[in-house]
């Protein structure tokens, strides 16, 4: 595992990332105390576009810490003048530096690229997302604003899996990847704080509630976490020596967040990926797996009784009010899931899923063009609702681009897994991207994942990731990443 302590680091990327960091903080804070500055906009983004230029590598950490805390209002915060709304985010400008840096590097270096199946799956969904754009503006007639952002999504925010491959080259790449991944975790901890104090977490309003309660924790840095718990989990089964117990705090905060934002559909999916994580490890480390859970277990039944003791013995304290809350909130969303056809959520989901087969039955080999929208009628609900916020990443690809690009994404993805899964000499870093994968294709039949920039590129990197770990040459023997 990277030094996950975060010692300070004098190299030039690990600053370059601090400075873009620090620079684009300063205008999303002032963007929710002052309003939009434009100068400071230009500044900050001016800043982070030549360092990322510099020092790409710099570019890709920043993004991952300023995607972890700010999410939506780093990653789709458009740019604002003569009361004009620009959609060039601060995500794209430090994108679009690192994607220059690496041509220039590819031009002046004359570095050879080697393409493999997994890069050609992914450049085919390219280039037939770039057709499907041109074909739903001319042919569908479908909304310009609408393709162009589908297209945006899944064409330019896939290019991270080329950036990830390009850039990250051995283990060092990887320790300052993750450090700045954990610092971001780490900081969500202050969320999560804020919402137990308020009663309700900041930014919870993009996803309302079907059921009563609140969320503590907005859906994004619910997943952010959901993947830290992962990460550190894997680590702590494979490494060696002193027992962590800062992961081990860290990651029953990390759970009350996940708990805290009342979203289902992250609560299978990571239960699925720690089940899959027991299965594909080796024999040999699933004993330490147990361990671990274990302790958890104990720590949670002890928690549990020790509050409801409290609760039974203060019947009138605010302990008894906020566990009688907790537990039925808890336990309503639990139940909800025996019973979807009374939950407002699962109705919506299952009547627009049934609209989309329908219209895409009517010309599955082409599908029905990208920016298009779908007529939903449920009692007294009707509405207009884009295909591409149908709660259905898989779906939505489906249904608008067809069964050759559904099948081009698909194949990306099994390739990928399976040439990873091939990897004879796997360490703990294997395991994790599966795991990873894992929870994400779960999770993104549940929420427009990769039509949302701030949650796309983490598939991307993902990806990416796994496809420089498979490589034999990429982590040696003798290179041992603890």
């Amino acid at each position: 595992m990277p030094n996950l302590s975060l010692k300070n680091s004098t190299s030039s990327e690990t600053i370059s990332a601090i400075f873009i960091i620090a620079f684009v903080s300063l205008f999303i804070l002032a963007n929710f105390m002052i309003g939009f500055v434009w100068p400071l906009y230009i500044l900050a983004m001016a800043i982070g576009f030549i360092l990322s230029l510099k020092f790409p590598k710099s570019g890709v950490f920043a993004i991952v810490f300023l995607t972890m805390i700010f999410e939506r209002f780093f990653s789709l915060q458009t740019f604002v003048i003569n009361k004009i709304e620009y959609k060039l985010y601060p995500l794209d400008i430090l994108m679009l530096g690192i994607i220059l840096s690496i041509i220039l590097q590819i031009i002046f270096s004359k570095q050879k690229i080697k393409f493999k199946k997994t890069d050609w799956a992914l450049v085919v969904f390219i280039l037939l997302n770039f057709i499907y754009y041109f074909l739903s503006i001319f042919i569908f007639k479908s909304d310009q604003s609408l393709a162009f952002s589908t297209l945006k999504n899944y064409a330019f925010y896939g290019l991270f899996y080329f950036i990830i491959a390009f850039l990250i080259r051995g283990k060092e790449d990887l320790r300052k990847l993750f450090q700045f991944f954990l610092a971001g975790a780490t900081a969500i901890i202050v969320f999560i704080a804020i919402g137990i104090i308020r009663g309700e977490g900041l930014w919870t309003e993009f996803t309302p509630l079907s059921t009563s309660g609140t969320r503590i924790l907005a859906f994004p840095h619910a997943f952010f976490l959901a993947m830290a718990i992962l990460g550190v989990l894997t680590y702590l089964i494979f490494q060696r020596g002193i027992y962590k117990k800062t992961f081990f705090v860290l990651m029953l905060v990390w759970a009350v967040g996940v708990t805290g934002s009342m979203m289902r559909h992250l609560w299978i999916s990571l239960g699925i990926a720690i089940a899959s994580l027991y299965f594909i490890i080796p024999k040999s480390e699933r004993k330490k797996f147990r361990g671990i859970l274990g302790k958890y277990a104990t720590l949670f039944l002890v928690g549990l009784v020790l509050f409801f003791y409290l609760s039974i013995m203060l019947p009138n304290s605010e302990i008894n009010k906020i566990g009688s809350s907790v537990s039925d909130v808890i336990s309503q969303r639990v139940g909800s899931l025996s019973n979807v056809s009374e939950d407002e959520s699962f109705a919506w989901r299952s009547a627009v899923w049934k609209e989309a087969i329908v219209e895409f039955g009517q010309n599955s080999i082409l599908g029905i063009g990208s920016g298009q929208k779908l007529y939903v009628e449920i009692g007294a609900y009707r509405d207009l609702v884009e295909v591409r916020n149908i709660h259905n990443s898989p779906l939505i690809i489906l249904v608008q681009l067809g069964l050759l690009t559904f099948a081009s994404f698909v194949f990306l993805i099994i390739i990928t897994a399976k040439n990873l899964l091939k990897k004879t000499d796997k360490n703990w870093i294997d395991f994790l991207l599966l795991a990873l994968l894992a929870n994400y294709t779960i999770a993104f039949f549940f929420q427009p994942y990769l039509e949302a920039n701030h949650m796309a590129i983490w598939f991307w990197i993902i990806l990416g990731l796994m496809r420089v770990s498979a490589d034999k040459n990429f982590l040696k023997n003798d290179e041992k990443f603890q």
